[in-house]
């Protein structure tokens, strides 16, 4: 099993300077909000890149991209006044945004573009974003997500990042029979694109166009555990092995959400989760998400490509006609 190498394999400690915060001046939220409001009314799946032109700020996108698909794999965008603008201009804003990077595609059966993360108490728990508290480190199954922060919580709640390359090369040091567990993979459940088989195995890791690549979902993993595909006692170990290691000191990052923040992260390379947090009774933690599909990035190694092109650049969950 190769070592990872490269700019995706980072320790926490090494990025405590805050480097990767992309600022926006006053002079890009200008622009922003200037190519956004000719297209209040207009749906976000009718908003193409043409649409929303972004001169000024091509640099800074060229550079976030860069950083996302051949670089750490983590940005966070600083500075718009999310807190003075509608939510609907802020809206086109972010996805406009996103067009610049890549393909936004649906999140659930409803067909949303912008899934709502907060905390919707005991109802909806199969899926990470309708939950709140801590999560456990996983990644979304796209190439790419985007959070942005509308209302941050009381206290705690950071975003939580590590090195799917780090991780793994500390696996491969200190415990490589699970490695080959991981790289056996898991069967994960397909309930959420309504399909009742669970997929073949996924690799956990595998070795891409750039170098190791990760594909960690522990949730879906469970759900085909309930489907009839059962951990065995080394599989059970493995997840707890990639979430203890994720979670050490030194490898891990915590970022603080602001509001107006807007964090993109490589679902390739970077595995998140979440700290534990107390929430406002009346003003809950409230993020948009977006998801994003590269085609022009390489492609994923075939046994991680799990989802078939049915939505524009492919990904993304099938919408209930």
């Amino acid at each position: 099993m190769p070592v990872a190498r490269g700019p995706a394999v980072w320790r926490g400690a090494d990025h405590a300077a805050g480097e990767w915060i992309v600022r926006l001046d006053a002079a890009d939220c200008a622009e922003l909000i200037r190519s956004a409001e000719p297209l209040q009314g207009r749906p976000l799946d009718g908003i193409g890149q043409e649409d929303f032109p972004l001169a000024r700020m091509s640099a800074k996108l060229a550079d976030i991209g860069a950083r996302l698909e051949s670089g750490s794999g983590f940005v966070m965008l600083r500075g718009l006044p999310a807190g003075s603008l509608p939510l609907d201009l802020l809206q086109i804003i972010y996805w406009g945004v996103g067009t610049h990077l890549g393909v936004g595609v649906s999140q659930s059966t409803a067909g949303d573009r912008l899934g709502q993360v907060f905390d919707r108490g005991t109802q909806e728990k199969e899926r990470y974003y309708t939950r709140g508290g801590a999560l456990e480190f996983h990644m979304d199954p796209v190439d790419a997500v985007g959070l942005l922060c509308l209302r941050t919580a009381l206290s705690g709640g950071a975003s939580r990042i590590a090195s799917g390359g780090q991780v793994h090369n500390l696996i491969l040091a200190e415990r490589p029979d699970v490695l080959q567990v991981l790289y056996r993979g898991f069967h994960h459940s397909r309930r959420a694109y309504g399909e009742a088989t669970p997929s073949a195995r996924v690799p956990v890791f595998a070795p891409g166009r750039r170098g190791i690549e990760c594909y960690f979902l522990p949730v879906t993993i469970r759900q085909a555990a309930e489907e009839g595909c059962q951990l065995s006692a080394a599989e059970e170990e493995a997840l707890a092995v990639v979430e203890r290691t994720a979670n050490r000191p030194g490898v891990f990052l915590d970022m603080d959400f602001r509001v107006g923040d807007i964090q993109f992260l490589s679902n390739r390379i970077i595995l998140h989760s979440r700290t534990d947090y107390v929430d406002r009774p009346e003003r809950r933690r409230h993020l948009l998400r977006l998801w994003l599909m590269m085609p022009h990035w390489p492609p994923r190694p075939a046994a991680m490509s799990l989802q078939a092109p049915f939505d524009r650049a492919g990904g993304g969950v099938p919408p209930h006609a």
